[in-house]
């Protein structure tokens, strides 16, 4: 391990790290509906995350500049009711500029129903929600650790499975969870493209 490398350090998503999350977020994950509603709206999301009991987040940490972060729920359906409780108006608020846009619209109730469309796959409610690294940060392992973190953490609520949704021409992404011990289990069409379901097993700790 070089010297840089070494002095990344993996902590704990809390809200002071939310607006470089968020920023993280829209560089690395642009495509979508969270990522179009700007820094305010996803900030205030990965705020939401950090508050609500059945979520958590990892943060690779350099010199107090977030490398990069992965975010995971225990239950996606228990995660939303916890965001329109803590956050509700303020995203109501956010929200209520970008509904004039029709595509919008459509992404964000995909996003947000998403999870009735997958109930007859029999599927883990946990969920791996999120994950970025910086550019120049790629290709260093990074994200395989921050997976690998949320790992433990699950094993420690005694979480046994977690799935991940990607599309499907996205090779990095898919390579990546492949290789940090995801397995296919389907395929949906979100945002009107081919995405893949995976579902890792959790070691119990």
């Amino acid at each position: 391990m070089n010297e840089t490398q070494s002095q990344v350090e993996f902590k704990d998503l809390q809200v002071e790290y939310a607006p470089q999350v968020a920023a993280l977020h829209i560089q690395c994950i642009s495509t979508g509906f969270i990522s179009s509603m700007g820094i305010d709206f996803v900030t205030s999301l990965y705020e939401a995350i950090v508050q609500s009991k059945s979520s958590f987040g990892v943060v690779a940490v350099r010199n107090g500049k977030v490398l990069g972060f992965a975010a995971f729920t225990t239950n996606i359906n228990t995660l939303y009711k916890s965001i329109v409780w803590r956050k509700g108006l303020r995203f109501a608020l956010l929200l209520s500029g970008h509904m004039c846009s029709l595509k919008r619209v459509k992404s964000m109730f995909e996003t947000l129903f998403y999870p009735t469309r997958i109930k007859n796959m029999d599927l883990p409610s946990a969920e791996l929600l999120s994950i970025a690294i910086a550019p120049e940060e790629q290709r260093k392992g990074l994200a395989g650790q921050l997976i690998e973190r949320g790992f433990q953490h699950y094993g420690k609520r005694g979480v046994d499975k977690v799935k991940v949704l990607i599309g499907a021409d996205n090779k990095s992404g898919n390579k990546l969870y492949l290789k940090s011990g995801f397995e296919p289990a389907g395929q949906i069409i979100n945002h009107g493209l081919p995405s893949n379901v995976y579902v890792a097993r959790i070691n119990q700790v």
